[in-house]
Formats: structure tokens, C-alpha cells, sequence
């Protein structure tokens, strides 16, 4: 996978930019980033998006969760057929996941931060090594441990 530079959102522009991008009220939201990543190669067509949100609440951060993935659901209902649940084990406090043909969401909380997975092209398998991996971050930085290290 290969993927552009992360981009990050802090404070008023936080506040504002947040309800835009989820559709939600965004209630609490201190920061948020997002990474896209592609499949290496000219015939994969593999994405994952990864979107983390920060509150300062566990409340905040688990109505968003519970706020998206409504909308996620929503939106899919609109465009067609509905979404419907499938099971991504990551490790979170809280998960909402759903599949719509070739497309996955999941919405997990661990603690005060919010991550949003959207897949397209990749099995479900890949989808929830990508969500266990980007939980394993989340906790590892929520420990004052860089990741990357």
C-alpha cells in the first residue's frame, strides 16, 4: 500500500470541519487527521481511508461513532441497497461496521478517539488486519508510545 501525506485538523477549523466531512454534530471534537492508501501496482484497485477523531470525552467520542455510523447506514439506504453488518474484531471499545458490495465502513472507539475505516476492493479479512493495526496505533500513542518506532 502506498498512500499520501496525512492531513491534520485542529481547533476551530476542527469544530467546523468535522460536522462537513461526517455529516454528525461532531460535539467535543478537539482534532482530527486522514490518510488514504492504495494498492501498489496498475491493476489493483485496493483503497483504505482512515480518518482518527480526537474528544475529550468517551460520551463525545461514542455518539460520533454511533452518529457516522448511522449515516453510513442512511446514505447507503439511499444509494440502493442497505448496508448490512458485518463483524471487524479490532480490539476497540465500541464497533460499527457494514458492507455495501465492494465497500466497507468501520467506526471504532478506543477511549477518546474515534477511527473511521472506508475499504473498497479488498476482502473483509484485509479490512479488519488494517482496523486491528490502526487500533494497535491508537493505543500505542494513548501510552505515550510512538508507533513508528
Amino acid at each position: 500500500m502506498v498512500g499520501g501525506d496525512p492531513v491534520v485538523i485542529q481547533g476551530d477549523d476542527a469544530a467546523k470541519g468535522c460536522p462537513q466531512m461526517t455529516k454528525t454534530r461532531c460535539v467535543g471534537v478537539q482534532a482530527f487527521g486522514h490518510r488514504d492508501m492504495e494498492a501498489r501496482g496498475s491493476a489493483a484497485k485496493e483503497r483504505v481511508e482512515f480518518t482518527l477523531f480526537t474528544f475529550g470525552t468517551v460520551k463525545d467520542a461514542s455518539t460520533l461513532v454511533k452518529d457516522l455510523a448511522e449515516h453510513e447506514r442512511r446514505k447507503s439506504a439511499e444509494n440502493g441497497e442497505p448496508a448490512k453488518p458485518v463483524t471487524v474484531g479490532a480490539g476497540a471499545d465500541e464497533t460499527e461496521a457494514m458492507q455495501d458490495g465492494d465497500h466497507v465502513e468501520v467506526v471504532m472507539r478506543t477511549g477518546e478517539v474515534v477511527a473511521h475505516l472506508y475499504a473498497s476492493d479488498t476482502k473483509l479479512g484485509n479490512v479488519t488486519y488494517a482496523a486491528k493495526a490502526q487500533i494497535a496505533r491508537v493505543k500505542s500513542v494513548s501510552n505515550g508510545v510512538n508507533p513508528d518506532r
